[in-house]
């Protein structure tokens, strides 16, 4: 066996064969098309990798599109012709760039004169009211020419526009982190995917001009290059529908493991037990229907859609009134404040919605690719689809209505972000038939894009969240500062913790002398508040008793 191995080494005709290979991956990595797969993969990660300089960059893009926005309005309002395809008023046009250019001026003017510090979230917040606007503006001109051409369109761009603006102005620092982290990722996949298809045209020797080939004509290409065909989709299809033949017995197990699941996740959440939760999202089915959603409104089918979406929402409502049921005779007696299976799913944020896109990602990965399939158990723990359901049926019993509103908040925002997420990996993937793509682009974007603007709704509350914690975080690193600062250099306190609730701050130090006066510590930490607050600090005395060893 050892000779074998050592003549394959010496064989002329394998090493020209690898020699081979490797001059294919090399001219497949050096054509432009690669260059800029792996331009963007850099810039992915050097965003990622480098907050600071990103921020600052981000700020004066956006200054800078401000600026290219108004004079390329201004320019259409005088000389006319087509702006990006399509007609728009050039009525419109002149005040619209005028208010650009202005407000690019007036950015520009403040942060060279030193005026102020015109940070991202400053931008942000000015670019929400200017887009909100915008896109109130296009909402009232489709309603006015609904009878000239289809106002659908226009008015979802206006809606996503409206959603995006109010998002900006109310928690700019929040979405200007969840959009960059986003594009980021965004720009790791499209690299990703330009880096395969120049390694695939390589290969086949079929597609665009690496040279000349635009990045669209490049994403375009690896859509229908990756067809699945028709026979395979059908075969992925059935896995994700409940059809003929044998409907009614899918649907019957179905709703079987849906109540099973139910009735493991109430339980584990009257138990507070996380190992329980564990082994009711391995088996819940409520994944399927929403992977089964998301592969019908890319390839347009209506009926598929419309059922997938129905058995979503029937299997929510019962789980919750089942949920409902459960607690209403279970013999135990429920702490909300301190049953962490409750606690840990009634105040959602951005980070929920980020985990829930990249299980969709990779649930909607699995389903095409039945190497990776085995992994859709993980995909499940990741994203919990039924304990939160549970736990609004809990709530609801218990009359904690605010808790069950943030369950449900939780819920929908994996909903949204699985049939987002599920959507784009299903064209990238093939499972998105090209001619729908094709043919049906607007049938598609108006069935997606309700979702769209559904999951900006919902990243309101999340965002006021995250905006929420993040404050009361720094709040909390000023107070301990404060407070060490109090103590002096030469303290024997420790800090050992800091909360704020409302207008009152707890502090909690260790030591084994007295403290200095705790008014003292309430005026200096008033100073970072805007209102008055009030202090309770508790202070656990030390003792410390030194025995020497007995004498020899």
């Amino acid at each position: 066996m050892e000779v074998d191995d050592k003549a394959d080494w010496v064989n002329p005709s394998a090493n020209a064969r690898l020699r081979d290979q490797l001059g294919s991956m090399a001219a497949a990595l050096s054509n432009p098309v690669a260059l800029r797969g792996l331009a963007c993969m850099v810039g992915g990660i050097a965003v990622l990798l480098l907050p600071d300089v990103t921020t600052g960059l981000v700020t004066v893009i956006v200054i800078a599109l401000f600026a290219i926005s108004g004079l390329a309005d201004l320019v259409y309002a005088v000389a006319g012709g087509r702006w990006f395809h399509r007609r728009i008023n050039r009525w419109l046009a002149a005040p619209r760039g005028l208010a650009a250019l202005v407000l690019a001026a007036f950015l520009g003017l403040l942060g060279w004169a030193g005026a102020g510090e015109v940070t991202l979230t400053f931008v942000v917040g000015l670019t929400g009211i200017y887009v909100g606007i915008r896109g109130v503006v296009a909402i009232i001109a489709a309603l006015l020419k609904r009878h000239e051409r289809d106002p659908i369109p226009a008015l979802a761009g206006g809606s996503i526009a409206v959603v995006g603006g109010v998002l900006a102005y109310v928690v700019p620092n929040s979405l200007a982190t969840t959009v960059i982290v986003t594009a980021a990722t965004a720009s790791l996949v499209v690299g990703l995917v330009l880096i395969s298809w120049s390694i695939r045209h390589e290969a086949r020797g079929t597609g665009p001009d690496p040279s000349a080939a635009t990045i669209p004509e490049v994403l375009w290409d690896w859509i229908e290059g990756s067809d699945v065909g028709r026979s395979t989709r059908a075969d992925q299809a059935a896995g994700l529908y409940f059809e003929r033949p044998e409907r009614l017995t899918k649907l019957g197990t179905w709703w079987v493991m849906l109540v099973l699941s139910v009735a493991i996740a109430t339980f584990a959440v009257l138990q507070d037990s996380t190992a329980v939760v564990i082994g009711a999202m391995l088996v819940a089915p409520l994944m399927t229907p929403i992977l089964g959603l998301a592969g019908a409104l890319v390839n347009g089918w209506g009926r598929r859609a419309f059922q997938s979406a129905t058995l979503v929402a029937s299997g929510a409502g019962a789980a919750v009134i089942l949920a409902y049921g459960i607690a209403a005779w279970a013999p135990l007696a429920i702490s909300f404040s301190t049953n962490s299976q409750i606690v840990s799913r009634v105040s959602p944020n951005t980070v929920d919605m980020m985990i829930a896109l990249a299980a969709g990602a990779a649930g909607a990965f699995a389903t095409v690719n039945a190497r990776v399939a085995s992994g859709i158990a993980g995909v499940a723990i990741a994203v919990a689809l039924v304990p939160p359901l549970a736990v609004v049926g809990v709530s609801l019993n218990g009359a904690r209505y605010a808790d069950a509103g943030g369950a449900t908040l939780l819920f929908l925002t994996n909903f949204v972000a699985i049939v987002l997420a599920a959507a784009i990996v299903f064209v990238l993937t093939g499972f998105a038939r090209p001619f729908a793509l094709r043919h049906r682009p607007r049938r598609i974007l108006q069935t997606v894009a309700p979702f769209v603007v559904l999951a900006g709704i919902i990243l309101l509350p999340l965002m006021l969240t995250s905006e929420g914690l993040l404050q009361n975080q720094t709040r909390e690193r000023d107070v301990q500062r404060t407070v060490e600062g109090w103590l002096g250099p030469d303290s024997g306190f420790a800090v050992t913790s800091v909360s704020i609730s409302g207008s009152e701050v707890s502090v909690t130090i260790t030591g084994p002398d007295d403290p200095p006066a705790a008014t003292d510590l309430r005026d200096a930490l008033q100073e970072d508040f805007p209102s008055p607050i009030g202090l309770e600090l508790t202070v656990i005395p030390v003792q410390v008793t030194v025995v020497p060893p007995p004498d020899a």
